[in-house]
């Protein structure tokens, strides 16, 4: 089975660009060490001022482990004074891929 983990984070829209170079260069080292990752997108809704993030799992609780690591922790700390509400995290499993 695969999982997608979705996050969806309001932020400043004038912040977009400079996020998503932040999660570039965080997030590979973030997980290269879980076998269980698939790949991730990062993408924004410049208009609204949204992220989202959606990374693919093979096993959902490999996600759970990483992010209550510290090195996780460490990421969003340095993310987290341009978020503008809570980040919103779900995780489905994907029934059909095309």
């Amino acid at each position: 089975m695969t999982y997608l983990v979705t996050t969806q984070v309001p932020v400043s829209p004038e912040d977009i660009d400079r996020l998503a170079l932040l999660f570039d260069e965080t997030n590979r080292d973030l997980v290269a060490t879980h076998d269980d990752w698939l790949g991730a997108t990062f993408s924004a809704n410049r208009e609204t001022g949204e992220i989202r993030v959606i990374a693919r799992w093979r096993d959902p609780q490999s996600y759970q482990r990483l992010r209550e690591s510290k090195a996780f922790g460490d990421a969003m700390a340095r993310f987290a004074p341009s978020f503008l509400g809570p980040p919103v995290v779900t995780v489905s499993e994907i029934l059909v891929e095309m």
